[in-house]
């Protein structure tokens, strides 16, 4: 994506989420922030030397434009950029684009090219546009939440904020492909790019929606199972647990034999997947009585001799620290600007010819060069410094009071706040 310009209004995580894989891909993504807080997730703990380890990890390798875009002469700035822009991504409430000067129509106007992207909690269009969307509450709407936990037992949130990832990975997906159309088809769609977080999470529960609408079955929380295939999940050992993976009806017989009980190959009750899955308990009580004779790490050698799909359950220390992360390539260092360096799991979009895991940058650390490179002179800059409307240089700890942050209605995002 090396040459496409990204400018970045948005905040938080779907936004921000999408608009790293875009840098990661070589897009020069320019983040716009307001000059005297930044976004306000650079004030999110954990905090490591000023720093914000959330707001860090989301925002490695774009611009920092601060940029005031409630004052005419912040919108007329905004203006000139997009007009050299391919992109404009946002994650605002519906409407409150259009209060900062950026409607449909003024941006078709300003650049006819422009591919315009809106992330949202329920679409632009829905009944429940305008309400507030965090990534709890889409999992709770779509049905995910009522999947996930111990079976008969409370549900659960996923573990990470999925709701707002899969909304930043699905605009990443829609992004490519209208630039696709756009630069090598020579087709310009005039409408937005328009990505609802709800939407998402129903696309990513398609197996439990496929199974509910065409059979009736509503699904139910199964723990680590998988509802159409066992063994599928995680197993006590004699020491620390273990996950297996049956891979189909070639594989079944195999792990059998690695568990050192052939002769369930053939028991009526589990050699087929239907009546194993009708079977689970008594299957699982077998299983769990033979994994305890040994530790883990036995069990682990025994199987991979076997070719049977398993693996350690590894917190994140195990796999940042152990030779899993080092082999895959997914730990990077970042040094900001201001010499601090941090560690973060790196984008597997990431180009391999980037000179360094690259940094988020500090609150206006590129005001001054972008609004060179839109032909503003010296002293045109310095009045818009002057009256606040640009930061020009990176401040040091911020002290803000309420008038210089934007009210509620124009905050970047109340869609995805951290969780």
């Amino acid at each position: 994506m090396q040459g496409i310009r990204v400018v970045d209004l948005t905040a938080h995580l779907s936004g921000p989420f999408c608009t790293w894989q875009l840098a990661a891909l070589g897009a020069d993504v320019i983040k716009i922030e307001p000059p005297a807080t930044g976004e306000p997730a650079r004030e999110t703990p954990p905090l490591k030397d000023g720093h914000s380890l959330y707001f860090d990890s989301l925002n490695r390798g774009k611009r920092s434009l601060a940029l005031d875009l409630r004052a005419p002469e912040g919108k007329a700035v905004l203006h000139r950029l997009l007009a050299t822009a391919d992109l404009l991504v946002e994650n605002f409430r519906p409407g409150v684009r259009d209060r900062l000067g950026c409607s449909d129509t003024e941006l078709e106007r300003v650049n006819p090219k422009l591919i315009r992207v809106s992330i949202s909690g329920f679409g632009q269009e829905s009944a429940m546009a305008k309400r507030p969307a965090f990534d709890i509450i889409v999992q709770a709407l779509s049905g995910m939440m009522s999947i996930n936990g111990p079976e008969n037992g409370p549900l659960c949130r996923v573990g990470f904020s999925i709701g707002d990832i899969a909304a930043g990975l699905f605009a990443t997906i829609a992004i490519l492909d209208r630039l696709y159309e756009r630069d090598c088809r020579g087709v310009a769609r005039p409408a937005p790019i328009d990505i609802s977080m709800l939407a998402c999470q129903v696309a990513l529960l398609e197996n439990g929606y496929a199974r509910f609408l065409n059979t009736g079955k509503l699904p139910q929380p199964l723990g680590t199972r998988h509802p159409s295939a066992t063994p599928f999940e995680s197993f006590p050992t004699a020491d620390e647990p273990i996950v297996i993976a049956n891979s189909g009806r070639k594989g079944w017989p195999v792990f059998c034999e690695a568990l050192g009980l052939p002769a369930l190959a053939t028991d009526p009750r589990f050699a087929e997947e239907s009546p194993r899955l009708d079977n689970h308990a008594a299957f699982r009580t077998i299983v769990i009585a033979e994994l305890a004779k040994h530790p883990r790490a036995w069990w682990l050698e025994r199987f991979a001799a076997g070719d049977v799909p398993c693996a350690p359950v590894n917190t994140i220390r195990d796999f940042a620290e152990g030779p899993l992360g080092a082999e895959q390539g997914a730990i990077g260092s970042a040094v900001a600007a201001d010499g601090v360096a941090l560690k973060f799991a790196r984008s597997p979009l990431q180009r391999d010819d980037a000179d360094a895991e690259p940094a988020a940058p500090l609150l206006g650390q590129h005001s001054d060069a972008l609004l060179k490179e839109l032909g503003l002179s010296a002293s045109e800059i310095d009045a818009l410094v002057g009256r606040g409307i640009v930061a020009a240089t990176p401040p040091g700890r911020r002290q803000s009071s309420d008038n210089d942050r934007p009210s509620d209605n124009d905050r970047p995002s109340d869609h995805d706040r951290p969780t």
